[in-house]
């Protein structure tokens, strides 16, 4: 085998477990529910025991999600991407046939909608010279209080 091929199925499990922890959890956020339930069965190669396992571990993670607070969800988004992340690699490296399935699935729900978050910020400033700031993603907008 040449030397650059070495690392390409490595590589490959990497990158879908990579690409695959991040859309699962986005999948689980934005609530795709019927797609989710797809994914126990990847897991299926290695008995309905562990399929079952992964089911209630999803099942898990979507209730962290769904009940983590505003300040929370960073983390929790991060913590569940890792875990599902960790699950798909060792899937992979496994059962390296599961990768058709897996990116056919992960195609799938890259097709959905993604639900849009609104953030809505209420800004008050008063007195003479006043001047009010927002900051939405990063972006400082500020808007100068119209004097009478």
């Amino acid at each position: 085998m040449s030397r650059s091929g070495v690392g390409a199925v490595p590589d490959m499990i990497e990158t879908l477990a990579t690409e695959g922890g991040k859309e699962l959890v986005k999948a689980l956020a934005n609530g795709l529910v019927e797609l989710v339930k797809k994914i126990p069965a990847l897991w299926r190669r290695s008995g309905t025991e562990l399929e079952r396992r992964i089911a209630a571990e999803l099942r898990r993670s979507a209730e962290e999600l769904s009940e983590t607070g505003e300040d929370g969800a960073a983390a929790a988004l991060l913590r569940a991407e890792i875990m599902w992340e960790t699950r798909l690699r060792d899937l992979l490296a496994t059962h390296p046939e599961a990768r058709y399935e897996l990116e056919a699935l992960l195609h799938e729900i890259r097709r959905q909608p993604v639900q849009e978050t609104t953030i809505e910020q209420h800004i008050t400033a008063s007195g003479q010279n006043s001047t009010a700031q927002g900051v939405i993603g990063g972006t400082i907008t500020n808007h100068p209080f119209p004097l009478p």
